[in-house]
């Protein structure tokens, strides 16, 4: 049984405590939205503004969350919306007419322009990781699984969610929850003046972003993972990250100041580790754990082996070793991939098939960077003033995030349903009861 998302708390470790604040809940009974975005610092002179900082993100965020790919998009849909939606935003009145008025499209550009990127992300990964255990709470307190109910089948195939495929990557749930650490350019963003800015995320295996940093210039990955989770609280998580972050320094600091594990792979960029764990006699190692999946076409098989880490293996806090084979039949062809890991766990805290999903699971990550490619079209957005295009990029985040936490499959089709009516992007963002 998986562990409740309770665990993966949200705080910032050597502050003091704030002093209590007024929260206001929304219908679904999280921090109300406008409540959260309110606490992001506003960088506009305090004279002459016209829309609550907050009321403008969140409009921004529910004209992403209807599908909208661009400032000028997103302007377009603030224009579109009718006098109860405005109202429900916390939009201003004219006094002139009583009448709701939005902001404007030049209006959204320049405050995201601004905007202070690290504020904003904390305060919606904190919102949104609230959601995900209040959702998380529910699932498990009616004890029902939509997909077994007949009018949510209904509702889930006019929305275009498909029933998820059957196979063995989906039946085996880890004990520990999860973390993916990643990053991604946002190429369209790329001037002759400056580079396109490299966001580092980390999101849960199940698809939901807590937190986001941008990568100084001259810089790398490896330097920005540190800061990246430290404002998170890691107790018991498991963390799985790409090639780049196995260093020493990643795995002290995971082990020793945030009591958490680490799931590394080993590559060349590791050249004298890489050839201690190649040298090991895996021949000789039984296979453990296998998984095979069928989908769209494409079998794939997965094998791991796994032993107790070598006691001269200079990698700190490493309890075990393993190689993964994957093999793969696509239109008559078979490729043949293995992958050498490290890892904190041991065999009592994580049995073979717990590793293997774990590895699987961190391609939660690359599916998100293909969402945000592919159906938000965020490398064709050429978005290059100030801190817009990582702004964007949160907003497009907490988007999926929503839609994942409402247990949605198809995120395209998701959007498409959500553009057709204010009403059920309002209900997504918990501003009206579902």
């Amino acid at each position: 049984m998986p562990a409740p998302l309770s665990s993966l708390i949200h705080r910032v470790h050597g502050q003091p405590d704030p002093p209590p604040r007024r929260v206001r809940l929304g219908h679904t009974g999280a921090e109300h939205l406008l409540t959260a975005l309110s606490q992001v610092p506003d960088p506009r002179d305090a004279r002459g503004v016209r829309h609550q900082l907050s009321t403008v993100l969140a409009m921004a965020i529910a004209a992403v969350l209807a599908g909208n790919t661009s400032f000028y998009a997103i302007g377009q849909w603030i224009a579109g919306a009718g006098q109860k939606t405005l109202r429900t935003f916390g939009a201003r009145r004219d006094p002139a007419t009583g009448g709701y008025l939005g902001p404007d499209e030049k209006t959204v550009r320049r405050l995201c322009t601004r905007i202070d990127g690290d504020a904003l992300d904390a305060v919606l990964g904190s919102w949104l990781h609230r959601r995900a255990v209040l959702a998380a709470t529910a699932k498990a307190r009616t004890g029902r699984r939509p997909s077994q109910d007949r009018k949510a089948r209904r509702k889930a195939k006019a929305a275009g969610q498909r029933r998820r495929r059957r196979s063995t990557r989906a039946r085996h749930v880890p004990p520990m929850p999860a973390l993916s650490v990643d990053g991604k350019t946002s190429r369209g963003a790329r001037t002759d003046q400056q580079a396109a800015p490299h966001l580092l995320a980390a999101l849960t295996h199940t698809g939901i972003v807590l937190a986001q940093r941008q990568v100084a210039d001259k810089s790398n990955e490896i330097t920005a993972l540190i800061p990246l989770l430290s404002t998170l609280d890691l107790t018991g998580m498991v963390i799985t990250s790409d090639a780049m972050q196995t260093q020493r320094a990643n795995a002290r600091f995971l082990r020793q100041d945030r009591n958490a594990h680490f799931i590394f792979p080993v590559l060349d960029n590791q050249p004298t580790l890489f050839d201690r764990l190649d040298g090991l006699d895996w021949k000789g190692v039984a296979v453990t754990a296998r998984t095979e999946d069928h989908d769209r076409g494409r079998h794939e098989i997965r094998t791991i082996q796994v032993i107790a880490a070598p006691e001269d293996l200079n990698f700190p806090h490493t309890a075990q070793v393993f190689l993964i084979e994957r093999t793969v039949t696509e239109k008559g062809r078979t490729s043949y991939q293995a992958m050498l890991y490290v890892t904190s766990l041991t065999a009592d805290q994580a049995s073979p098939a717990d590793l293997l999903a774990y590895v699987r699971g961190h391609w939660s990550v690359e599916v998100l960077h293909w969402i945000r490619d592919v159906t938000y079209r965020e490398d064709a957005s050429h978005v290059h003033t100030g801190n817009a295009p990582r702004v964007l990029a949160t907003l497009r985040n907490t988007a999926v995030s929503l839609l994942r936490i409402s247990g949605v499959t198809n995120i395209a089709a998701a959007l498409r349903h959500n553009a057709r009516k204010n009403r059920r992007v309002l209900k997504r963002l918990g501003l009206l009861p579902a």
